[in-house]
């Protein structure tokens, strides 16, 4: 199994008009850098604005996140915010002209509302040839503390015939020393294999050696066993969820790459039911995480849950990654 290495997640604050145009622009500079066609760059661009517009005039304040996905030629962008309810009509409590545009440019829209809480609106843009089927789709944020800034967090996917692994990375602190120390677990993990995934978090502890050292977590997804491996050093949290019931994830005390040997790795296994949903946090999200959410989170897309979960439960003085897995049910 090759795991791939996902980009960090832009967060572009929009309180105002001019903030609007900042986000169009960054978001038209990133998809400039995946070498598209200006008609490309133009519709990235025309739903960067209707989503910041949205975000601007009905509620008044709130955050556009953006990642690019190399691997698929994909643009993601999701508005975030904390306003009353977007529902169908014509002002808030609507979809709008805008959104429903959008919808039609995109390659995914998906929308979450609720009445108390905001709302996240996403829209996913791929430029390549269609990616693989899989019956588990993965989606994330990784958000670095100071906006723009090197991001001390990191996260990796793979699949393969049985299923998927996640792999999440928190690099000791923030910015440039601890996304060093991330980004040497998560390169030394991208061919990891079929190795046990105890000697996954040796390898990162080994890979870690030299930097300031962090802590990881991973999960596989074996949906031929109908199982979720887990395993983690630190404070990697994780939970499942399925059937009615919730199965946590925790990770034994320790950090990697700081002491001689690896630190003691215990693997969780908790049963796997079909239409679950698993979902991976590094410590920049608060305890006590809820699923439970009454309006059908779990339903949608997992890049908008992960957005929602980190609006909703981000401690916003370290960087902050939500990883959602979800298995397809058609």
């Amino acid at each position: 199994m090759a795991l791939l290495i996902q980009d960090a997640t832009a967060l572009l604050r929009v309180a105002d008009s001019a903030d609007v145009g900042a986000a169009r622009r960054a978001v038209a500079a990133m998809a400039r850098k995946m070498a598209l066609p200006e008609t490309d760059v133009g519709a990235a661009e025309l739903a960067t604005t209707e989503l910041a517009t949205n975000v601007d005039i009905h509620a008044g304040a709130g955050y556009l996140l953006v990642r690019t996905t190399p691997a698929r030629r994909a643009l993601e962008i999701i508005a975030v915010d904390s306003g009353p309810l977007l529902g169908a009509g014509g002002q808030r409590g609507s979809l709008g002209v805008g959104l429903e545009s959008i919808d039609r440019l995109a390659t995914t829209f998906d929308l979450h509302t609720r009445r108390e809480g905001g709302t996240v609106a996403m829209a996913r843009f791929e430029f390549g040839e269609p990616s693989a089927e899989h019956a588990l789709d993965v989606g994330g944020v990784s958000v670095p503390v100071v906006p723009l800034d090197d991001n001390g967090d990191g996260w990796a996917v793979g699949y393969d015939d049985r299923g998927c692994a996640v792999v999440v990375v928190d690099g000791l602190g923030h910015g440039p020393r601890a996304c060093e120390a991330a980004q040497a677990a998560l390169g030394a993990l991208a061919d990891a294999g079929d190795l046990d995934i105890r000697a996954w978090l040796a390898r990162a502890h080994e890979a870690m050696r030299g930097t300031r050292g962090g802590v990881a977590g991973v999960a596989r997804v074996d949906l031929t066993r109908g199982v979720v491996e887990f395993a983690g050093v630190g404070n990697v949290s994780g939970t499942t969820v399925g059937s009615g019931s919730t199965k946590g994830l925790a990770s034994r005390p320790g950090l990697l790459g700081t002491e001689h040997r690896v630190p003691k790795v215990e693997v969780v296994e908790v049963p796997w039911r079909r239409g679950s949903t698993l979902v991976l946090w590094s410590d920049g999200i608060r305890s006590g995480v809820r699923l439970d959410d009454p309006h059908d989170l779990l339903a949608h897309d997992p890049a908008v849950v992960a957005a929602a979960l980190h609006r909703d439960f981000a401690r916003g003085n370290d960087d902050a990654t939500v990883v959602v897995v979800r298995e397809r049910v058609d």
